[in-house]
């Protein structure tokens, strides 16, 4: 009884000051070192949910329709019209796949259509950048002071494509109002490096703002089990080079056209069933300039892709409270036996313990934090294996 309520005090001391330091961020490598082996596990059964594809909306700007707008590639009047009638459906988020910027002498409209994005609570914008050449340190200076830096990525991460210039960013007036994702040429990397570190595609950007992930909760792995981390409850998983993959799926489309039709807001059914209200809307040009495929199309597809995928939960605190609980017990249950081969069953327990978690991942996607109950689980181990009963000893009332 002794030895019990000893190993109890000493569980209960170690696992107060665990908890803390888990809240501190000490045990994050080893609980998403254990999320990843789950998700890599399951990653093959990782499927789009075809009910949640048209939560994204791709407008397109039709290289067929050209003749119907003021100028092709289209002026700032045109976007001006067009996000007009998008802001009356009220999308959660609006991303613009073509890089808004116009030569000298610049355009009219510029500043009405900055103000037409203003009922639009969020707003991404893409800008261009190339890998090829030497590298223009003036433009990559702009890039430090826009986007986002991804600290949380792996060592392999130099892997992804690195921008050496900047061909076109939004113009000044309208990426005010704007988080700024690279679009790079051939390329569809979730990330791109920069001289001061990694900073988001169009399409992670896109993807921040649509699931209301910050960029502090992002992680970027490559290599083998490869994939970007939404938080720990929403993983997107791509080729182990870190690129962009989309299920073949359909997504709604509209023809921009449509949106410039004044006071449609209401008045065509199919466009209403189609933009409905707090969607994530993709606009941009069927082909780009050169005439190359669309990377609008491109970002709608992965978006809802990665939107449509099943999340996974953490397990409530009270959830991990009563992990820690068994982890105790299971300490506990160590006294029961001579401590000669404590260390032995306390590796046991915890394999067993391990392979509980892996078997309710598979079941309920649902994880819990190894770290704790595996430290509580291995002290339990080391304090029977120092003071617990030898084999000789015949257990009493007192002792026990």
């Amino acid at each position: 009884m002794v030895r019990a309520i000893f190993l109890l005090s000493v569980l209960s001391g170690l696992a107060w000051w665990l908890h803390g330091e888990q809240d501190r961020g000490r045990f994050r490598e080893l609980d998403e070192s254990f999320l990843d082996f789950l998700l890599g596990n399951a990653r093959q059964e990782m499927k789009p949910d075809p009910a949640k594809i048209n939560d994204v909306v791709l407008v397109r700007l039709r290289e067929e329709d050209k003749d119907e707008y003021a100028a092709w590639p289209p002026l700032p009047i045109d976007y001006q019209m067009i996000v007009k009638n998008l802001a009356a459906y009220e999308p959660s988020v609006l991303v613009i796949a073509d890089p808004l910027h116009w030569p000298e002498p610049k355009p009219e409209f510029i500043d009405s259509l900055a103000r037409s994005l203003v009922p639009i609570p969020r707003i991404v914008m893409a800008a261009s950048v190339s890998s090829d050449g030497d590298r223009d340190e003036a433009s990559l200076t702009i890039l430090r002071e826009r986007l986002p830096i991804i600290s949380r990525s792996s060592d392999k991460a130099r892997s992804l494509p690195e921008a050496k210039r900047v061909l076109a960013m939004p113009e000044t007036a309208l990426s005010r109002q704007a988080d700024i994702g690279l679009v790079m040429p051939g390329s569809t990397a979730v990330a791109v490096r920069t001289n001061h570190g990694l900073v988001p595609s169009l399409e992670l950007q896109a993807l921040s703002n649509s699931g209301r992930v910050p960029f502090e909760k992002i992680r970027i792995t490559t290599g083998p089990g490869a994939g970007v981390h939404f938080s720990d409850s929403w993983f997107v998983p791509t080729p182990a080079n870190g690129s962009w993959t989309a299920a073949e799926i359909e997504v709604p489309k509209v023809n921009a056209l449509d949106l410039m039709v004044p006071e449609v807001t209401g008045s065509d059914a199919d466009l209403t069933k189609a933009l409905g209200k707090g969607k994530t809307i993709i606009l941009g040009m069927d082909r780009d300039i050169a005439g190359s495929a669309s990377k609008a199309s491109q970002c709608a597809t992965t978006v809802a892709t990665a939107l449509a995928l099943p999340r996974v939960s953490v397990l409530s605190q009270t959830g991990q409270f009563i992990a820690w609980g068994i982890a105790g017990g299971l300490g506990l249950l160590l006294l029961l036996w001579p401590k000669h081969k404590a260390l032995t069953r306390a590796v046991l327990f915890l394999f067993l313990a391990l392979t509980a978690s892996y078997l309710a991942f598979q079941a309920l996607q649902v994880w819990c934090p190894p770290a704790i109950p595996s430290v509580l689980i291995a002290a339990s181990g080391v304090l029977v294996r120092l003071f617990g009963r030898r084999h000789t000893e015949v257990p009493t009332a007192k002792s026990e």
